[in-house]
């Protein structure tokens, strides 16, 4: 009775001790977590908890941690590029309005202090002062546009719609400006009907935007082509031209605000910048995706799909 009794005193003492120790390492272990999080937060360092341990509910604490580590210094990274974005694009912004602003005063300046032109001359300065008008009002209004889109201000209303026939009347809008520069289009639209699920208004201003890119950038190949197909229960529509292209470390940032070719702010391939990014943000709206591939001086695709049915 008396070695039974000592066993069971042994045995809790064992208990005791175990349960001592591992409450300590507990305790221990969370110091540690305590300290690691007060690092990272007091010197905004990039840190990670790494720690062994067996007990279960602390390592899902510490894997939890982690994972929320990784979504803010993701956040952070996210956050330093889009303020990168913003200064570049009122950077950008400044000088496509201070060149045409320029322009214009210079224009005023030509007809307030010149008196001596004539007629001809003054009717002339002002058809440049009225483009140049347009131009500054274009990049305006697509500003803001990108702007009420990206806020959800501006409602994409989806519905059935006839693919065929919206890309049929934008390229029947392109037809005087691509026969005065001698650009040829290569068109391919099924005879059959091909239905989407989209927003006409908002699929024409796409392929406006498309098209308009590639009369500005490819130009020198001197044709664009389009096509619209079905696919995998997908419509597809691809607009491309063999025009100079885009490098391959370039697709991503075409998308990006104020954007431009070779990110160059070259006044022969001048523009918003905003066109791309436009289309990007409406297409997602349709809830589509778009992609680039491009081979320079032989083609260069813009490729995007619409769902066909809901």
């Amino acid at each position: 009775m008396t070695w039974l009794l000592l066993i069971i005193i042994g045995v809790l003492l064992l208990y005791i001790v175990y349960s001592h120790l591992k409450i300590n390492k507990k305790n221990k272990d969370m110091n540690y977590i305590i300290n690691i999080l007060n690092q990272i937060s007091t010197e905004n360092a990039q840190g990670r908890i790494r720690l062994s341990t067996y007990d279960k509910r602390i390592k899902s604490l510490c894997l939890s941690i982690n994972e929320f580590l990784t979504s803010f210094n993701n956040l952070k990274v996210s956050e330093a590029e889009s303020n990168e974005a913003m200064k570049k694009m009122l950077s950008n912004i400044s000088h496509d309005l201070r060149t045409p602003l320029t322009v214009m005063l210079g224009y005023i300046e030509q007809l307030n202090i010149n008196t001596s032109i004539s007629d001809d001359e003054k009717k002339m300065y002002l058809n440049k002062l009225e483009a140049k008008i347009y131009e500054v009002s274009s990049l305006i209004n697509e500003f803001f546009s990108l702007t009420k889109l990206e806020s959800g201000d501006e409602y994409i209303e989806l519905e059935q719609i006839n693919a065929s026939e919206v890309l049929k009347e934008t390229i029947l809008g392109f037809y005087d400006t691509l026969e005065s520069k001698e650009i040829a289009m290569d068109i391919h639209i099924p005879e059959n009907d091909v239905y989407c699920f989209g927003n006409i208004k908002a699929l024409k201003r796409i392929l406006n935007n498309l098209i308009t890119n590639s009369i500005k950038y490819g130009f020198e190949g001197k044709v664009i082509g389009i096509k619209l197909y079905e696919k995998d229960n997908l419509v597809w529509i691809e607009q491309w031209d063999r025009g100079k292209g885009i490098a391959d470390t370039e697709y991503k940032k075409v998308f990006e605000r104020l954007y431009t070719l070779e990110d160059s702010r070259n006044k022969n391939y001048q523009g918003s910048g905003l066109g791309l990014t436009i289309v990007q943000t409406l297409i997602h709206k349709m809830q589509g995706e778009i992609t680039i591939e491009s081979i320079p001086y032989k083609k260069t695709t813009f490729k995007f799909y619409l769902k066909k049915h809901i």
